[in-house]
């Protein structure tokens, strides 16, 4: 497994330990975080630490192999958890991946622009590091934050899951959003 450490201005991204846990369950137990990113019905008890051990267990012993990278989202001055991500479908024969983020329950960070940041340095991370060609993504059609995030960073929409999620007694379709390697450098050209 790779294990990813890149630094920004702000933020640090680095694989999970053992401290994660606390932050995860209460993450994963977040009804608004469980909406947006959800596919599962509403829980009708908090999931328990120890379930969440369990999949921070197979996290951190990922085979070496594995086609996905794992990663917390730190601050930089204070190493505070602030969010975590994943690099998921890693295919290095066809060099494309999708990805996943999130800054989870704390709302004091979001609109500061650390998912932005994120994104980026995970772009170029992709794009540079493991030569891949195309990222992938899959958002809510409500989840409206996370669609001005990526079409900010040049995701374009490209197809649509119609009608692929129920929520609030009705079913939502799922938007799928791509960069791909040729409009990501032609956009760093333009910001040049």
């Amino acid at each position: 497994m790779t294990l990813l450490h890149i630094t920004t201005e702000r933020l640090v991204l680095k694989p999970h330990t053992q401290n994660s846990l606390v932050w995860l369950n209460t993450t994963f137990n977040n009804p608004e975080e469980d909406y947006f990113n959800g596919d599962d019905p509403p829980k009708e008890s908090p999931e328990p630490l120890e379930v969440t051990q369990k999949l921070l267990d197979r996290i951190l012993n990922r085979p070496p192999d594995a086609d996905i990278i794992d990663y917390a989202i730190h601050k930089r001055d204070t190493d505070e958890l602030i969010g975590c991500g994943m690099i998921a479908h890693i295919n290095h024969y066809n060099r494309r991946c999708d990805l996943g983020i999130g800054l989870g329950w704390n709302r004091d960070n979001w609109g500061k622009g650390y998912a932005s940041e994120t994104l980026q340095a995970i772009i170029a991370y992709c794009f540079n590091e493991l030569n891949l060609n195309r990222i992938g993504a899959e958002i809510y059609e409500f989840n409206e934050r996370s669609i001005r995030l990526f079409e900010r960073n040049g995701f374009r929409r490209e197809g649509v899951f119609r009608q692929y999620i129920f929520k609030d007694g009705m079913f939502k379709d799922e938007y799928l959003y791509s960069l791909v390697r040729e409009d990501w450098e032609k956009r760093a050209g333009a910001d040049r």
